[in-house]
């Protein structure tokens, strides 16, 4: 996808949260009010154009521009992590997105939020893990090691996830217990629409 798509795609996302929230105004509004004052907008820009130049092959710019991101925004996103269209980042504070990781399309990602590796042991250190669509991870949750989550999953506030999770599940403690279905059913109760495939 090219990079004015990837970020029409997440300002498409912030234009939703206003219209969830009652707000009114245009797409130029809703641009501008993103790119000047809201950090987990900048957050998401500043990784797409550090990505952009590590995958050009201008490593130091990719470092440069992500360090940049976490110094006004506070998250930490490694430029070579991939991240689908649509990412939304609620408030950035304190989330650390390690390289490897891959998130599918339209994630939502809140405070204090971690993906990244199990352990410092060979094989762990350089596993991250894998998002599907359409999944909602609310303040302080874990997801650490090559673990696998489908889509329309909802990651609970301070969840630890270890292990595997399927569609449309719900996942919440510590460490996370599963209940199948409910992700899937909680979207749709908030009007976010889910693919047939979810909990298959």
């Amino acid at each position: 996808m090219s990079f004015h798509r990837l970020v029409r795609s997440d300002l498409d996302r912030y234009r939703t949260t206003f219209k969830l929230r009652g707000q009114k105004g245009s797409f130029f509004r809703i641009a501008l009010e993103s790119f000047l004052f809201k950090p987990g907008f900048q957050a998401v820009f500043l990784h797409r154009v550090a990505h952009r130049f590590h995958r050009w092959g201008l490593t130091w710019l990719a470092w440069a521009i992500a360090r940049l991101g976490q110094f006004l925004t506070s998250a930490e996103i490694e430029f070579n992590a991939e991240i689908g269209p649509g990412l939304l980042i609620a408030h950035p504070a304190g989330i650390v997105i390690g390289r490897g990781t891959a998130l599918g399309s339209n994630a939502t990602i809140f405070q204090n939020v971690t993906f990244g590796a199990a352990g410092w042991h060979p094989d762990q250190i350089k596993t991250f893990p894998t998002v599907g669509d359409n999944v909602f991870f609310f303040a302080g949750a874990v997801i650490v090691g090559g673990v696998t989550l489908g889509s329309e999953i909802i990651v609970g506030a301070n969840s630890v996830v270890i292990e595997d999770v399927p569609d449309g599940a719900t996942v919440v403690g510590n460490p996370a217990r599963m209940l199948p279905n409910r992700g899937k059913e909680t979207l749709k109760s908030w009007g976010i629409e889910t693919s047939q495939r979810s909990g298959s």
